[in-house]
């Protein structure tokens, strides 16, 4: 596997243990500042979602393909919720930008999917 992988891999795992914690531990609060709208019991599921990759993400020296499949197919989930919100009369205003900000992390970690598996053999 290549610094560069494992970079994009280590990476995606501090942010998602951050933004876990945040959206756990602080949801409504959270939930607005990224754009997600009011809507604090999905910011706190999400971000409960985010806990349970994070460990598996951060942990070197083993096969992490899995939990970055797993990550890549969660921002696929918050892409849609961006989107929903980005679609409602009341919407949030950043919530455009989520939405298109989640498709290209989705291709980024799509990517990293796929250079893992390579490794793997």
């Amino acid at each position: 596997m290549t610094a560069r992988v494992t970079r994009v891999v280590d990476a995606a795992g501090a942010v998602t243990l951050a933004m876990g914690l945040a959206l756990t531990l602080s949801p409504s609060r959270t939930a607005q500042l990224v754009g997600l709208g009011d809507q604090p019991a999905l910011a706190r599921r999400l971000g409960l979602a985010d806990l349970a990759l994070a460990p598996s993400l951060l942990r070197r020296g083993r096969r992490r393909t899995i939990p970055m499949a797993a990550r890549a197919a969660l921002n696929i989930v918050i892409g849609v919720a961006y989107a929903r919100e980005a679609r409602a009369p009341d919407g949030h205003s950043r919530a455009r930008q989520g939405a298109v900000a989640m498709a290209v992390l989705t291709v980024v970690d799509g990517a990293a999917v796929i250079a893992l598996h390579r490794a793997d053999g």
